[in-house]
């Protein structure tokens, strides 16, 4: 399990919310802000998104990686890989990852997360 991806110091102290989800991207934008800051420190990206659980608000920026079992069992609870074919099942686990929070109840399936300084305005 890789532990504080974002390599953020003192990610306790940031408190998140959903910003944007585009379905048809499967991207998830999320607004960091350090206290009670007006303006975002920081957006975390997460791309290729299949699956979220949480509340659109928590406490804490420090997201890690579940083993990739975990992500493969999660996935199968929620009948994600019902329709995959069996010799896709490798490849889309390799590239398929579970981001947590040990903060909050959160869960996130997807394929790539970044953090970014800024995005477009149109978001």
């Amino acid at each position: 399990m890789a532990a504080n991806i974002f390599r953020i110091q003192h990610a306790q102290e940031y408190v998140c919310h959903v910003h944007r989800y585009y379905s048809g991207l499967s991207r998830l934008y999320v607004r960091a802000f350090k206290g009670r800051a007006p303006e975002p420190a920081f957006y975390l990206l997460f791309s290729d998104v299949s699956y979220f659980e949480g509340p659109l608000n928590w406490q804490g920026a420090g997201f890690r990686k579940a083993a990739a079992a975990d992500c493969h069992a999660l996935m199968q609870r929620a009948g994600l890989l019902d329709n995959v074919p069996r010799e896709m099942l490798p490849t889309l686990l390799e590239v398929t990852h579970l981001y947590l929070l040990d903060s909050a109840p959160l869960r996130i399936v997807a394929g790539h997360a970044v953090r970014l300084t800024q995005i477009p305005p149109e978001l």
